[in-house]
């Protein structure tokens, strides 16, 4: 079995047309014909047929139960694929979320850069989220991770960094400003700015206001935590976000006293089949040192 067999044979689950699997991957329709014979004639069994009257080509239960094996393959060999491009070329690729990478990365870029090692980093900014999915699909080596209250992933190897409150932010000209503290559901009323899908941010908040039972106002969304920032100096909406964040002048950072809130924990994170080369955890060895500093 070779793996660009079972390629065309998910494309043509999926496609059920060989004419456009060939299309696909710019070979002959016959090349399809064979790759779908030698994985039957392997497996011993009929994965597709042809109906008679229409011409629909249809999956068989056990062209279903290959297809699950046949994605899991393909993504896995594809992990492994990156993974010894970065052995080869000793790189390591760290996912950074933006508010964790201002308050972790600064200390971690300048611990390496005394080792010698900074040149060997590849940086990825997403959301923790986004962060996460990339991580298990083989593109990151590792990666600093937020997660709502501690991390439970059976692929992923977690080591815990610090838990942090949520806070909401206003302007200081506010009439919430100079409460210091408040209840979530103080905020019932209000528009916010929030951050766009892949910060683990809006799960929390989504969860809180579920609890309050009110349906939030949100007026904008960003990728940027300096942007919703400068928006919410203007008074334009609350900003919803863990503590890390800077706080300019004109912005007032609100406590909540609402019991059970949930956390934002950090993470040093990989996954549980990553192989490390000596290289790579001396990189990481770096990397733990400078976070148990902070």
């Amino acid at each position: 079995m070779n793996t660009r067999d079972l390629e065309y044979f998910i494309s043509l689950t999926k496609l059920k047309v060989f004419s456009k699997v060939a299309e696909e991957f710019g070979v002959s329709q016959p090349t399809i014909t064979f790759a779908l014979k030698r994985l039957e004639k392997e497996m011993d069994a009929k994965l597709i047929i042809r109906h008679r009257t229409h011409g629909d080509l249809i999956v068989t239960d056990s062209g279903k139960q290959l297809l699950n094996h046949a994605q899991a393959i393909i993504r896995h060999f594809t992990v492994a694929k990156r993974n010894i491009a970065n052995l080869k070329a000793k790189k390591v690729s760290i996912g950074l979320p933006p508010i964790i990478e201002t308050r972790y990365f600064p200390k971690i870029a300048n611990s390496l850069k005394q080792e010698k090692l900074l040149h060997s980093i590849d940086t990825y900014e997403y959301g923790s989220e986004t962060t996460k999915a990339a991580l298990k699909n083989g593109e990151l080596d590792l990666a600093l991770l937020g997660s709502n209250n501690p991390l439970d992933d059976p692929a992923i190897e977690t080591e815990e960094i610090e838990r942090i409150p949520f806070c909401a932010y206003v302007a200081k000209d506010h009439p919430l400003a100079k409460q210091g503290k408040i209840y979530f559901k103080d905020l019932a009323k209000e528009d916010f700015i929030l951050f766009k899908q892949g910060f683990v941010q809006n799960e929390s908040f989504n969860q809180l206001a579920k609890r309050n039972a009110f349906h939030p106002n949100v007026i904008f969304r960003s990728n940027e935590s300096n942007n919703i920032m400068r928006l919410i100096e203007h008074n334009v909406g609350v900003g919803f976000f863990n503590s890390l964040v800077n706080t300019p002048d004109d912005v007032v950072k609100l406590e909540f006293l609402d019991e059970d809130m949930p956390m934002f924990v950090t993470n040093l994170v990989y996954l549980k089949s990553h192989y490390f080369s000596d290289f790579q955890k001396e990189v990481l060895d770096v990397i733990r040192e400078s976070i148990k500093k902070e």
